[in-house]
């Protein structure tokens, strides 16, 4: 039996950091709103959600996802996470250096009968171009 947090575990290292499709399918409705730093809503499929993942993980490899806390209430779960990868080129016209970043972030889950329907983010994003540019010419 799964424990209440290893779904979320499950959720970035496999779902995220592998593209895993079949956990997708599990974890998430068909479609599901996903709420981006800035304010974006979007509504995806699991077809454009692994897209998104897909080139995500074509930009950042060795990717490790630790999990630092998650807070549990209900059909609500917030994930408090870290990130290490190295950039492989292809994210704000940033060119690939091989180098090594880090990325924090917290995401908001909302699920209803078991299945994710909401998820926000909020991640370092500014920082990680920060790490990505401070060497640039």
């Amino acid at each position: 039996m799964m424990n209440d947090n290893e779904w979320v575990v499950r959720w970035f290292k496999d779902v995220w950091g592998r593209a895993d499709g079949s956990l997708l399918a599990e974890y998430a409705a068909d479609p599901f709103n996903f709420y981006l730093p800035g304010g974006r809503i979007l509504s995806l499929s699991h077809v454009e959600y692994l897209n998104f993942i897909t080139i995500w993980c074509q930009r950042f490899k060795n990717v490790n996802f630790t999990i630092n806390d998650v807070i549990n209430d209900g059909e609500k779960t917030v994930a408090l996470y870290q990130c290490s990868a190295t950039y492989n080129g292809g994210w704000a016209r940033i060119p690939a250096r091989k180098q090594n970043v880090k990325m924090t972030g917290m995401v908001f889950f909302k699920r209803e009968q078991g299945k994710i329907t909401d998820c926000w983010l909020e991640d370092s994003s500014f920082d990680l171009y920060q790490q990505l540019t401070r060497y640039l010419d």
